[in-house]
């Protein structure tokens, strides 16, 4: 438990300081880095795998957080990555079925 607490904070405070102090571009808002890191983490728009009535981080495993928060560090250190992963992550909305839009 005392680890998913750990993961929990570092990821917030990853999404609501670190990255948003470290970014300008190609993002610089704190939802923008999480659709980007969700959708990373599912390679598809995130929404379509969790239930849009509770809170993303509530529904995710120790395993999916620990994965999260090393890419949002990887981020920082090959700030390449976070624009590869925002392209992938604006083709993946922008390829979404229109009947499945929310």
């Amino acid at each position: 438990m005392e680890d998913l607490v750990f993961l929990t904070n570092r990821y917030k405070q990853l999404l609501n300081q670190i990255l948003p102090a470290s970014f300008t571009k190609p993002v610089r808002y704190n939802h923008c880095f999480n659709r980007i890191i969700l959708d990373w983490l599912f390679q598809d728009v995130w929404y379509r795998h969790l239930d849009q009535s509770k809170t993303a981080i509530s529904q995710l495993d120790k395993m999916q957080l620990q994965k999260m928060v090393e890419r949002m560090e990887q981020w920082l250190q090959h700030p390449d990555l976070l624009f590869e992963d925002n392209q992938k992550s604006l083709a993946w909305r922008k390829n979404k079925n229109p009947a499945t839009s929310r």
